[in-house]
């Protein structure tokens, strides 16, 4: 339909305009039409009014050039018209129905954008990127094939095997063009297209433009943003837009004669000092945009209604009955929230398996990172302390030394001795950290030793205290002053032994009357490296996991590939599905490498299924998996994300039992405790593998009763549970415990997956 003749009328009796344009009903005829349409950023006093009760009109087939400076809108309205921004008042159709519609193409295959940044994977060649969109916009490889070579040659680019980040900034530019023109969509929005762009190759783009446009088979809308005032002259239609108002809308030439200036920028520029902040420019054409110059009413055409600033204008004639009212708030909802599409997931993992071959040093790192930290675990952590130096004061005098029987006792591998002839020497040797303590015999140590197995029944105290071995030692480092401790009450229990055989005695009298037998699970010697295995082999996947998701939104989202990518009709949860899925396959590599070197190289026993053991750490890492792609999805930048990623690692080990046993918290944060993904993950682990129901690193019940709470909630502390259940218990998937730690870890991994999904669709 030829758009109706509009003119302006000065009145004599007044400063209005009176405005006799036709309204038509049929905005099937329109690319995109909108009315007082207004958006805000920002809320209560920070509120801000970007798009000020706007209308615009864009005829099909027409080229539209959108005029006017930084910040004064035209992106938010490109962003309007695109389904990507929500609309706070006001109706917009594009291409005959609203964006974001069920079933519509916008955003999707009927729009080709282009923005303002390159908007290009990096790492990919020309040819692939074009592939890539080719994909999601549902080509055959015969019809991307043919619209490469074509826009190869028509945009004077190289060939299509070049690597997007060794062209130079105007040859980036031109294959984003490219990908904006890939699938022929009936509406082309370009966000400064010629910028940085030969003047020859910018008067061909324009003539393509052009003929794009009047082609009868394949039509086309195109929306043009520039700088270049004067190069919108080839427009057929022009909108000034200036603090979120278009200040006038129609075609070129007719602003020319309507101004009797030859110079679109000296119009621009007339109409700018005409425009009032408290004024309400009307919008013609001089269709429906007119001059106000400092009016505050306009009366409409039949004279019968009178306009002012608080009225809306939905139309010259008035007619609102041919729109679907619908709430401002829900207008612009994006309704495509179906089942995923296969074609964007498949092409969304094609780029991403490409992304990860291009960076084959850096994938490989991947797959040995976690099999180098179970090997520096498992060769570091858990292995008994020896040589450790010892000083010792033995003053016995006698004849008969019991004393040197029991110094040859000791465990020379464990404590190493230095003699000191007195007590304050030997004590100042440990205050100065040249041991980790003293061990003192009395002067009478054998009688004394001897009347005390000997004469039990008048035995006095001094003579108890002369056969007793005193050990002070260095405290402040646990571990080794526990095994100092085993160390010398073995080496006691031998010599006492031995000590008994000589004077033929029952060596079992030297021994304690409690005695520990055959265990349940376990042995009687346990390895605090194979304790800890389940819990570290679910902490280094969860971690490692989160790693590999932590930053994908983020890097996208900075480069302005999201955007694209949603525009052309990928959702945000068919992006990070995607995403998951190749993840996946790195994971499965990475829990292969490192389940071969704790269970075979390092022999780390597993007495349950090892299937079991298996599925459970791949569903922890899964898990890890959905925790980063929160991360990716909450943060703008990989500073943050890196920081919320590393931020995470001592809670989740805190709270999920690893560093110390959730029964030792206080009670109220064992809830918090069970909670997290890794709890009774690990508990399962270890009941798998072993017989321990404790945290990953140490065990749940020595943290106070009201942090176990808290531990239950975190996702790996039952996950280590359910670890050790399997490796030392030989239980499978019967077992509560085990089955626990596979439900909190799967319902971790469904809520955090939700829960990005749910963030990137309102951040979008």
């Amino acid at each position: 339909m030829p758009m109706a003749t509009n003119y302006l009328n000065k009145q004599n009796h007044g400063s209005a305009y009176k405005i006799m344009p036709t309204e038509p009903h049929a905005r099937q005829e329109y690319a995109v039409w909108g009315r007082s349409i207004v958006k805000n950023y920002g809320s209560g006093k920070r509120k801000f009014q970007v798009l000020q009760n706007l209308d615009i009109t864009v005829q099909r087939g027409c080229i539209y050039g959108l005029l006017g400076p930084s910040g004064c809108g035209k992106t938010t309205l490109l962003r309007c018209i695109l389904g990507k921004l929500h609309l706070d008042g006001g109706h917009m159709v594009v291409l005959g129905n609203r964006p974001g519609a069920p079933g519509h193409g916008v955003p999707g295959s009927l729009v080709g954008y282009m923005p303002q940044e390159t908007a290009l994977f990096n790492d990919l060649t020309i040819g692939e990127t074009l592939k890539y969109f080719g994909y999601i916009h549902g080509m055959c490889k015969v019809h991307i094939q043919k619209r490469t070579e074509f826009l190869l040659n028509f945009l004077s680019l190289p060939k299509q095997n070049r690597l997007i980040n060794t062209l130079s900034g105007g040859q980036m530019r031109r294959v984003s063009f490219a990908v904006a023109l890939l699938q022929e969509p009936e509406l082309l929005i370009l966000d400064e297209p010629t910028v940085g762009v030969d003047p020859l190759l910018r008067e061909r783009i324009w003539e393509h433009l052009i003929n794009i446009s009047k082609d009868s088979e394949h039509e086309t809308t195109i929306i043009i943003t520039t700088h270049y005032i004067e190069e919108a002259r080839q427009a057929n239609m022009v909108g000034l837009m200036r603090n979120g108002k278009l200040l006038a809308e129609d075609n070129p030439q007719k602003l020319v004669d309507a101004f009797k200036i030859n110079s679109l920028e000296t119009i621009f520029l007339k109409l700018c000092h005409d425009d009032q902040p408290d004024e309400e420019i009307l919008n013609c054409n001089f269709s429906r945009n007119a001059i106000l110059n400092s009016q505050k009413k306009r009366i409409s055409a039949d004279k019968r209604t009178v306009v002012n600033e608080t009225t809306p204008l939905i139309g010259v004639s008035g007619n609102t009955d041919d729109y679907d009212m619908i709430p401002p708030n829900t207008q612009m909802f994006d309704c495509r929230c179906g089942c995923p599409s296969l074609k964007n997931i498949f092409a969304q993992t094609v780029k991403n398996l490409t992304l990860m071959k291009r960076n084959i040093g850096f994938l490989l790192f991947q797959f040995i990172l976690p099999s180098i930290q179970i090997i520096l675990f498992c060769i570091c952590i858990g292995r008994k302390p020896y040589d450790l130096t010892m000083s010792v004061v033995n003053a016995e005098t006698g004849v008969i030394k019991f004393s040197d029987m029991f110094l040859d006792c000791l465990d020379i591998s464990a404590i190493h001795n230095v003699s000191y002839k007195d007590m304050s020497s030997a004590l100042e040797s440990v205050r100065e950290g040249k041991s980790w303590g003293v061990i003192s015999i009395g002067q009478n140590f054998s009688q004394d030793l001897l009347q005390r197995f000997t004469n039990t029944k008048n035995i006095s105290n001094t003579t108890i205290k002369g056969s007793e071995i005193k050990l002070h030692l260095d405290m402040t480092n646990q571990q080794i002053a526990l095994t100092i401790q085993q160390s010398v009450m073995l080496s006691y229990e031998k010599f006492t032994t031995i000590l008994l055989k000589m004077f033929s005695m029952n060596p079992s009298l030297g021994q304690l009357p409690v005695v520990l037998a055959e265990p349940v699970f376990g042995t009687n010697d346990p390895s605090f490296t194979n304790f800890m295995a389940p819990g570290i082999i679910l902490s280094i996947t969860f971690f490692m996991a989160t790693g590999l998701t932590t930053l994908v939104f983020v890097i996208e989202k900075k480069e302005g590939l999201l955007d694209r990518c949603m525009v052309a009709g990928v959702s945000a949860f068919e992006i990070m599905l995607a995403h998951v899925f190749t993840q996946l396959i790195v994971m499965v590599v990475q829990v292969g490498l490192l389940l071969v070197f704790a269970l075979v190289v390092f022999k780390v026993p597993y007495e349950g299924p090892l299937i079991w053991v298996i599925l459970l750490v791949l569903g922890t890492g899964f898990c890890g998996m959905t925790l980063g792609a929160i991360f990716s999805a909450v943060c703008d930048n990989e500073t943050s994300a890196i920081q919320l990623a590393l931020g995470s690692v001592y809670p989740m080990l805190l709270l999920s039992g690893i560093i110390w046993p959730l029964e030792a918290i206080p009670e109220w944060m064992r809830y918090i405790s069970m909670c997290l993904p890794m709890t009774y993950g690990s508990q399962a682990m270890r009941s798998i593998l072993s017989r321990v129901e404790v945290g990953i690193i140490w065990p749940l019940e020595a943290i106070p009763e009201w942090m176990r709470y808290i531990s239950m909630c975190l996702p790996m502390t039952y996950g280590s549970q359910a670890m050790r259940s399997i490796l030392s218990r030989g239980w499978d998937i019967t077992f509560m415990e085990v089955w626990r730690g596979y439900l909190v870890t799967f319902g971790w991994s469904c809520g955090l997956l939700a829960i990005a999904g749910f963030i990137l669709r309102i951040r979008q």
